[in-house]
């Protein structure tokens, strides 16, 4: 998982030398300056879709051991839709503010700074040029490695990168992913449905 328009860029930063995270982050971040952060990412507003449309897959196997029972099915899948896709937000968010909590105030403030100004777009737009050959240029080069002293972009992906590792150790979205399973079972068996 690795949200927020950083991941095209991610190949580019790798190859950047950057601090990472081996500095100290300082001082904590407040609850405001991490919640600032989370709302000026590129996709923040797709933290709160979820999973925006029911697996093809799974709803091809489900509709294959229950034939002629699509629609019950596809409600079934979109009631879980629904439910998990509170849990997935929850969960980002969450890791989201760890992520943030674990860079510092300083970094944090930075991050802002960058996704709020022109560096960003320029960011974007660098990033997408150097990714379309093989050999970027060395202006390009010299461009990114200022964007990424300037601001602490590959700290900022370390962490994102770590996303998995914090959501699985989340006890609140293990228990919600749980509770949801949990129930699409129940209506599939309620409804009649088979499930595997």
């Amino acid at each position: 998982m690795r949200p927020f328009a950083i991941a095209a860029a991610a190949a580019l930063l790798a190859v950047q030398p950057g601090p990472g995270l081996a500095q100290p982050p300082g001082a904590p971040p407040s609850e405001a300056l991490v919640e600032r952060l989370i709302a000026v990412l590129p996709d923040a507003a797709q933290l709160d879709s979820g999973g925006a449309e029911v697996d093809p897959a799974e709803l091809g196997a489900l509709v294959a051991l229950n034939p002629g029972k699509e629609a019950q099915v596809r409600s079934i899948l979109e009631a879980n839709l629904a439910c998990s896709g509170e849990a997935i937000s929850a969960g980002t968010r969450r890791m989201l503010r760890t992520v943030a909590g674990d860079l510092g105030e300083a970094r944090v403030k930075r991050l802002v700074d960058f996704y709020q100004g022109p560096d960003y777009a320029a960011f974007e737009a660098l990033g997408t040029r150097m990714s379309a050959t093989p050999t970027p240029s060395a202006e390009d080069r010299a461009a990114m490695a200022k964007l990424m002293e300037a601001y602490p972009l590959q700290a900022w992906l370390d962490g994102l990168n770590r996303a998995q590792e914090i959501i699985a150790a989340d006890e609140g979205f293990l228990g919600a992913a749980m509770k949801c399973a949990e129930q699409q079972m129940n209506a599939l068996e309620s409804a009649g449905l088979k499930s595997h």
